[in-house]
């Protein structure tokens, strides 16, 4: 990015902003001059982090809701015109979940919680943000995943509802070409965060192998790039998309190719 770029006198807002990837891309957004509304679920977390970005002469608000429901999007939408008198120039969608569970331990429930945090706060966020991304010819970043584009054993609920935010980001992209909004995808990999240690792990499975992950201040960055310079999609790793693209053409070559690279117990089906 250039050092001459800055967001001063434009407003953000970030699901999932106190934890993980989420408070890096503040960080980022704060340090280009940016207002930034952080939403996140629990008050003590957004009070601490936005008083302590604020004493260091940061311009950030907060808002404690569950964007995962109505309620907390409509609190968020309130904050929003609270706070910044209904502007709105970017919007990132990056509040995520995951549970630690096999397939055939999952229950309808926990199938509904992990599509209502990644899928519909996400849809339905962008959704009631139109009118004030319209206004500004503002843009929207909405945080997926590598395992969007290629399902994985052990996290096809997650993997499923990753790829339906890859997909949403396709179609608004260019539903809203012509209102001026733009509509961008990240899609990390494994990235060093609490994620999965947050997560319910009921039957003890393994940490991944967190040796190759990035660094959440290197996502954020990719998100503030796609912020300055809106493109349909940003991968951080290319063996990935290059694995999505072989599971159309060649299913069985990338079930083969993904098993190899997982290693563990999987084995690529003969039927």
């Amino acid at each position: 990015m250039s050092d001459a770029w800055t967001l001063s006198d434009t407003t953000a807002l970030v699901t999932g902003g106190t934890q993980g990837i989420g408070r890096a891309i503040v960080e980022e957004l704060l340090d280009l001059g940016a207002s930034v509304l952080v939403a996140a679920r629990t008050a003590s977390d957004v009070e601490a982090q936005t008083s302590m970005w604020t004493a260091e002469g940061y311009d950030a608000r907060g808002v404690a809701a569950d964007v995962a429901t109505p309620e907390g999007r409509a609190a968020v939408l309130d904050a929003v015109q609270a706070e910044f008198g209904g502007r709105l120039d970017t919007l990132v969608n990056n509040v995520g979940t995951n549970l630690r569970k096999p397939t055939l331990a999952y229950t309808l429930d926990d199938l509904r919680h992990l599509m209502a945090v990644n899928l519909e706060s996400a849809y339905e966020l962008t959704r009631a943000c139109y009118p004030l991304l319209k206004a500004a010819s503002g843009s929207v970043v909405n945080v997926s995943s590598v395992v969007g584009r290629r399902g994985i054993p052990g996290q096809a609920g997650y993997s499923a509802s990753k790829a339906a935010v890859s997909s949403i980001g396709e179609a608004l992209r260019v539903e809203w070409a012509d209102k001026g909004i733009a509509v961008t995808t990240l899609e990390p990999a494994l990235t060093a965060t609490g994620f999965f240690q947050a997560q319910e792990n009921p039957r003890g499975l393994p940490d991944p192998d967190m040796g190759n992950a990035v660094a959440a201040d290197d996502v954020a960055r990719e998100v503030l790039e796609l912020d300055r310079a809106p493109r349909p999609l940003r991968s951080l790793r290319w063996k990935w998309r290059i694995l999505g693209a072989l599971s159309v053409v060649a299913p069985r070559l990338a079930d083969r190719a993904l098993v190899g690279r997982l290693g563990g117990d999987w084995r690529a089906p003969e039927r």
